[in-house]
């Protein structure tokens, strides 16, 4: 019974997170092409802002993640957008 049930809940977990990962990436891979701001309307304010050198901008969203055993790790997101604010890559 108690294997029946962990079974169930690795399998739960897996398709949960499954499916967390593949909207990030649908987010990240429609991003190309349109605007900025719709990536900041979603996500909220970037973390920093600095120039590509090109007269486009690179934004950049960062928080800290904490693990359950003291360490964590940084989680970033970064949307390049040339100088009219459209997006052309991501990271």
């Amino acid at each position: 019974m108690l294997k029946s049930l962990s079974i169930k809940f690795v399998i739960l977990l897996l398709l949960v997170l499954g499916f967390g990962c593949s909207s990030i990436s649908e987010l990240r891979r429609d991003g190309i092409g349109q605007p900025i701001s719709t990536i900041i309307d979603s996500m909220g304010a970037p973390s920093r802002v600095i120039p590509d050198g090109s007269g486009g901008k690179i934004y950049i969203w960062e928080r800290w993640v904490a693990t359950d055993y003291g360490g964590g790790h940084l989680w970033s997101n970064t949307y390049c957008a040339d100088s009219n604010g459209i997006i052309y890559a991501w990271r």
